[in-house]
């Protein structure tokens, strides 16, 4: 059969369906997964002459014999071996006599462990034993990530018969002949051997350096073609706005001395001009939580409706989106403008309606959830869209929602602020505003970490904010106790708190697997101030605005990581009152934690704290995570392993980054669709990567 990268594990020589379902377990279905499962680390082979005490290495012989040995630990098993250079002796404890019969005299072995004295002579010790050793010693084997059932063997076995399959393949570049050649690339095919099967660690460094860049190199590909598809004729929206100007009036009018700053200023310019101009509008707008995107956004929404356009606004859950309706219907209805509000639970009768006044064009503005993208939701000239908490959306529903007018302009927000490296690598499609200011008279967050023995002290100034008039939110990792991790679980907590730290307070209790209508409920009553406090998960991380909730306190804090524990503290940080954040810490925590939470303490600014964040994390777990469907960096993490700085990781993605988009903005700017017979390779190569909704986003 001919094999190609997308061809199912299972075919390769010696893998089968029931070892392709253990290849399942680490994400490899087919080819491409496997030669792309980057080994974690390399194992020498040695001759036994070369052989080192304390070295980890591999070995093939021959075996001269075998033999059961006492011991004080029990009887040993001891296999007798020979590679022509040296003998060496084998040890095993608890080799069963069935196992045993496998060492059959002659035949040749591979064998995997440390190097150890036994009675002064080297000797290895329970190795892993491979009856199928490679036909070709290679200097180096990898050492792979594994799950239970698979063995090394296995893996390498099925690697060298994919490399030894699709050499063909392999051999063809895609990438552009002068790019290999200025960054002195090796070829392709070699590369992806010498990831595997290096001659030495520094073709594994040459290895990484090439395929890193070319993943890189796709993924910015993609973004920038999807950045110049969507870059066609869109909506020119007049300059000026009216209702823009009243908009202001009104602010201005309910509060005395209002105005925006100077980031919000100079972002609505990038938002009004890119409206202005006969291009459709793609733009993320980052802000910490409290900057005033919504406002920007309200702007933008104005000047799109009085130019005879609707307008969408689409939030993740359905309590954000009618928090952003209670938000927004104030102003519109002094604007005499309808306003609407669509999430799944609004009744039959009022949705029908809603629809068909959307169709007909009477309600100029929509909020709502994923209920916006519904079949039976037709706008009759939608123009703008915004939506909000951009990465809890997939590609898709980006799609669908744009597919429902003439190339709408659109505005995307994030609350959660996003250092460079990740803004090129994630949102490389998007125009980037970023409001790094906050409105005046919005105090700082005073934030105090308490030690474990420190709890009570905690609890006693949470008490304290509590008579005083203000609501809480107490936050908790778990929903419920695990057996394995000794932390203190919502549900069980919340039962103890009313019972001790916090009885005769009114206390509410919010997870994820309540269901929708229940969190709904409970969040209203918060909100209302029929709560005092709410116990619960990080599913508050997106939640309501309450401006008299001044206070969260986070159980286990050492357990998230500083953007999330941000993202928590932002929660209180809605009004000009002073809000507090009290973390708390387990008893024993790594000096990882302490760093952390230290930070935090100190720091209030969302963007220092995201770039502080990705140092101590690192590149490559949080490059790792899949935003777009298969649209993911899987050997990104390979550029870090050069690197004992991880400022000089940052800067060498960073650096990497800077020279990709300058030879794409090059080849771009010749041949902005790629159509021309020299870049065949980029266009065939981008559609086999990526699914078709990734690689066009653009469906009008």
């Amino acid at each position: 059969m001919r094999y190609t990268f997308d061809t199912s594990v299972q075919y390769l020589k010696g893998v089968g369906p029931k070892i392709a379902e253990l290849f399942g377990k680490l994400g490899v279905k087919n080819i491409e997964d496997l030669l792309y499962l980057v080994p974690r680390d390399y194992v020498p082979t040695r001759n036994i002459k070369d052989i080192k005490v304390g070295e980890r290495v591999y070995i093939i012989a021959r075996v001269l014999s075998t033999s059961v040995e006492p011991s004080s630990k029990g009887d040993m098993f001891v296999v007798k071996v020979t590679d022509g250079t040296g003998n060496l002796d084998i040890r095993f404890f608890k080799y069963s006599p069935r196992a045993r019969h496998r060492f059959r005299w002659n035949k040749w072995v591979g064998f995997e462990g440390e190097i150890k004295l036994w009675m002064n002579k080297p000797e290895m010790m329970h190795p892993s034993v491979d009856f199928n050793p490679p036909d070709f010693p290679y200097p180096y084997l990898p050492i792979y990530p594994l799950t239970l059932g698979l063995t090394q063997s296995m893996v390498r076995r099925a690697t060298l018969s994919a490399l030894r399959e699709l050499e063909e393949e392999l051999s063809e570049e895609i990438l552009p002949e002068e790019i290999v050649e200025k960054e002195n690339f090796l070829p392709r095919h070699k590369a992806f051997w010498y990831l595997h099967y290096p001659p030495d660690m520094e073709y594994v460094r040459e290895a990484s350096r090439r395929l890193s860049f070319e993943e890189l190199f796709y993924l910015q590909l993609l973004l920038l073609y999807r950045k110049q598809t969507y870059r066609r004729k869109g909506i020119a929206f007049p300059k000026g706005s009216r209702f823009s100007r009243q908009f202001l009036e009104l602010l201005q009018a309910e509060n005395p001395g209002f105005k925006l700053t100077k980031a919000q200023v100079r972002v609505l310019w990038e938002i009004f001009r890119d409206m202005e101009s006969p291009y459709a509008m793609n733009r993320l707008l980052q802000g910490d939580v409290g900057s005033g995107k919504t406002i920007v956004a309200t702007f933008a929404i104005l000047k799109a409706i009085e130019a005879g356009y609707q307008a969408a606004f689409m939030a993740p859950t359905e309590i954000l989106a009618e928090q952003h309706y209670i938000s927004l219907k104030p102003w519109f209805e002094k604007l005499n403008i309808p306003i609407a509000l669509l999430i799944g639970s609004v009744r039959p009768k009022d949705k029908k309606r809603i629809h068909e006044e959307i169709a007909e064009g009477k309600i100029k503005c929509v909020v709502g959830t994923h209920a916006l993208i519904e079949e039976k939701v037709k706008f009759k000239k939608l123009g703008f869209v915004v939506i909000d908490e951009q990465h809890r959306f997939g590609v898709m529903q980006r799609v669908r929602l744009r597919s429902k007018g003439r190339r709408p302009d659109f505005l995307v927000m994030t609350a959660t602020p996003i250092p460079r490296t990740l803004t090129l690598t994630i949102y490389g499609d998007l125009d980037v505003s970023i409001i790094d200011e906050m409105p005046p008279g919005r105090k700082p967050i005073i934030t105090k970490w308490y030690k474990a023995h420190e709890r009570e002290s905690a609890y006693e100034f949470l008490r304290a904010q509590l008579d005083r008039g203000a609501q809480a939110y107490v936050v908790f990792p778990l929903v419920e106790e695990s057996e394995k991790v000794e932390l203190r679980a919502a549900t069980s907590m919340f039962e103890e708190l009313q019972k001790g730290m916090l009885a005769g307070y009114s206390l509410g209790l919010i997870h994820g697997r309540l269901p929708g209508a229940e969190k709904e409920r409970i969040m209203h009553e918060f909100r209302d101030g029929k709560l005092q406090a709410l116990v619960a998960t990080t599913v508050i991380e997106v939640g309501i605005d309450v401006p008299n909730a001044t206070v969260i306190l986070i159980e286990h804090a050492e357990r998230f990581g500083l953007a999330q524990l941000h993202q928590l503290r932002g929660r209180v940080c809605r009004s000009t009152k002073q809000a507090y954040c009290l973390l708390i810490s387990s008893p024993h925590i790594s000096e990882e934690a302490k760093e952390r939470l230290s930070w935090l303490e100190k720091e209030t600014d969302g963007f220092k704290i995201a770039e502080k964040d990705l140092e101590l994390r690192g590149p490559g777990e949080i490059l790792g995570v899949k935003q777009h469907g298969k649209m993911n960096t899987r050997l990104v993490s390979l550029l870090t392993r050069q690197f004992k700085d991880e400022r000089l990781i940052f800067k060498a993605i960073n650096d990497t980054l800077d020279r990709i988009r300058m030879y794409i903005s090059n080849i771009m700017r010749e041949d902005p669709l790629l159509t021309s017979p020299q870049h065949y390779i980029l266009q065939r190569t981008l559609a086999q990567r990526y699914t078709p909704s990734e690689f066009l986003l653009d469906s009008g």
